[in-house]
């Protein structure tokens, strides 16, 4: 039986930020309370190997149902990518969003960092050492995953994950137990060309504002490495990278971004520095997005598509059919 809330409840993930009149978005709600109250969602958390994971899920689903595991980005902790967790919650799933190393979550409190030297920050974190320390990161706590949530439908899981977690999540699409891996802006890489199911998401503008790559298409090399029959690229045209983190502004941010917005000091992502830093965040670091940006763009067609793959490889669904969804 599949598991899908009304469209409504969709809609409403969909356009949390919708700007509501000419002077800007109105002042959104915590997030906690429009998942539980206007979505329907349970949200918890515990520890594993003393890292934190968030638990999203419908409260009204039972326990076996299948399991997405998401890698955040750089910077990020446990409680990012809210979007794309309610999504695949509202579908069915629940998921269980981790960051395998503290390295990567305290980045933007770094040396590096607070120094302004960004390019470097990214060469540490998606460098081979701390790439293959995640990877190792991850192949342990998995186990403690299952034993803390053993009656998710283990047997049908998914690996998600962003930046440097979508790295993570190509680097082990060859392992055992998984039947998808969802692939969400991930940096130049060669992946395994065998393994599980493979949705690469990104876009024609998603820049990298560490300056890592020259341009976004670069981000598609991935897909390139996969053998024919084993992926999908997704391309939502102009999604910015910050806001395919689906990842919303802690409370707080949004009057600063009326105030930035107003003074005009809001910059355009586009990958190239800005004065406090690389534009996409200013000061706050180059990944944290803003209010207004994610009010702005609508990352739906991803939400729609991603939930629908995952359909695909766990439930034994039809791959859905879409302009912007090429096959391997």
């Amino acid at each position: 039986m599949r598991l899908h809330r009304p469209d409504r409840r969709t809609l409403l993930l969909c356009t949390l930020a919708l700007a509501g009149c000419a002077g800007g978005p109105p002042t959104p709600r915590p997030w906690a309370e429009t998942a539980t109250r206007e979505l329907g969602l349970s949200l918890t958390s515990f520890e594993a190997l003393g890292r934190r994971v968030t638990v999203t899920r419908s409260a009204g689903a039972p326990a076996a149902t299948p399991v997405v595991v998401y890698l955040p980005g750089l910077g990020q902790g446990s409680d990012a990518g809210q979007r794309w967790a309610a999504a695949w919650a509202l579908a069915g799933n629940t998921v269980l969003a981790v960051q395998p190393l503290e390295a990567d979550a305290a980045a933007w409190r770094s040396e590096l960092s607070r120094t302004g030297e960004f390019r470097a920050l990214g060469l540490l974190h998606y460098g081979d050492a701390l790439r293959a320390e995640r990877l190792a990161a991850l192949r342990r706590l998995l186990p403690a995953l299952r034993a803390a949530q053993p009656a998710l439908d283990w047997g049908r899981a998914a690996l998600a994950g962003y930046e440097t977690g979508a790295q993570t999540a190509l680097d082990a699409r060859g392992d055992a137990g998984w039947q998808a891996v969802i692939a969400i802006s991930p940096p130049a890489m060669q992946a395994p060309s065998v393994g599980a199911a493979t949705l690469l998401v990104t876009s024609d503008i998603d820049h990298d504002p560490l300056g890592l790559l020259r341009q976004p298409a670069e981000r598609r090399q991935a897909f390139d490495t996969l053998a024919p029959g084993g992926g999908w690229l997704l391309n939502l045209g102009s999604v910015t990278h910050a806001a395919l983190a689906g990842t919303l502004a802690p409370e707080g941010w949004h009057a600063q971004d009326q105030h930035r917005q107003k003074s005009g000091s809001v910059m355009a992502e586009r990958g190239s520095g800005g004065p406090t830093g690389p534009a996409g965040g200013g000061g706050r670091g180059p990944r944290s997005g803003s209010a207004t940006e994610a009010a702005q763009i609508d990352v739906g067609e991803g939400l729609r598509l991603s939930r629908a793959f995952l359909d695909a490889q766990l439930r034994g669904a039809a791959m859905p059919a879409s302009a912007a969804l090429l096959a391997r």
